[in-house]
């Protein structure tokens, strides 16, 4: 398991070119590549981007690539067509004006299409060979500190989880009290209208009671709470998981928060009321855990 967090910053030369390649991943729901590279490797960005959607399915990767050539490359072109153009044109307006400047070299280096940078094709091809071993080294970096703060993450999980239990634990056995106390409300509601109690057709009062506790009985939301931790243990401890699990157990903490209201709504025992509090409260401590699992 891995979070989402995670940093590396490698500088290398390889060949005639120096790489230092920085990444740094944060928490987000879904995948995002913000890579820095100098206009002029432009044609290796898609790369990057194909490279790095390998190893990461969620999080906010902000990757900044510094590429230096270590011997000088024949990439600078100069148009000197069109700098004489340039230089006649700026002659004529000195001329026309009466003014007394001089065109010089600084003046021309304003026109930027006058100087050209390029890199042809197998440059760049030579390029993205260093450059993928490169950001190959900085990513497995970042996979290490990942697993590493994922083990907190389980740990923590764990550790939640198992309070989590204590709770369902606990609202199951004081479950049985339901059904008692829709006895005592419903003969106090029919003790307030009717002054003689021992009329009552205590038969028909039995059906009533059970009518109620019928709509109040929380034991298939106890046995789904359990069922979901059950399987958000699973997903922990399963060190084959492929594909991102992130979204997976923020999905379950949504169905155990669900599974806890409606406790609390259908329930009128205080304890269970509180206990149901308490879960919804652990729920999200374990959702906020959750959201920065890679």
């Amino acid at each position: 398991m891995r979070s989402m967090t995670g940093y590396g910053r490698i500088t290398k030369n390889i060949g005639d070119y120096s790489y230092n390649v920085e990444i740094k991943s944060l928490n987000s729901k879904n995948l995002n590549i913000n890579a820095s590279i100098s206009p002029l490797f432009s044609p290796l960005e898609l790369n990057i981007q194909n490279l790095v959607k390998k190893y990461f399915k969620r999080g906010t990767l902000r990757i900044s690539i510094d590429i230096k050539l270590l011997k000088t490359d024949n990439i600078i072109d100069v148009d000197l067509g069109l700098a004489k153009a340039y230089y006649n044109a700026l002659n004529n307006l000195i001329n026309e004006l009466h003014l007394a400047d001089d065109v010089n070299l600084e003046d021309l280096l304003k026109f930027k299409d006058i100087v050209k940078i390029s890199i042809d094709e197998k440059t760049i091809d030579d390029i993205w060979k260093g450059m993928k071993e490169v950001l190959e080294e900085v990513i497995e970096t970042v996979l290490r500190y990942q697993k590493e703060e994922g083990k907190d993450l389980k740990d923590f999980l764990n550790s939640y989880l198992n309070e989590l239990e204590d709770i369902v634990i606990k609202i199951e056995e004081d479950a049985h009290q339901i059904k008692e106390k829709y006895r005592e409300q419903l003969k106090h509601n029919i003790n307030s209208l009717i002054s003689n109690i021992d009329n009552i057709d205590e038969n028909r009062l039995e059906m009533e009671i059970v009518l109620l506790a019928e709509r109040a009985d929380i034991s298939e939301e106890i046995d789904r709470l359990k069922s979901h931790i059950r399987r958000f243990k699973n997903f922990l401890e399963n060190e084959n998981n492929n594909d991102s699990i992130g979204q997976e157990l923020d999905f379950i903490c949504q169905e155990m928060h669900r599974e806890f209201n409606t406790i609390a709504s259908k329930s009128k025992i205080l304890d269970i009321t509180n206990l149901s509090l308490e879960g919804r409260t652990l729920v999200n401590k374990i959702r906020e855990q959750a959201q920065n699992i890679h």
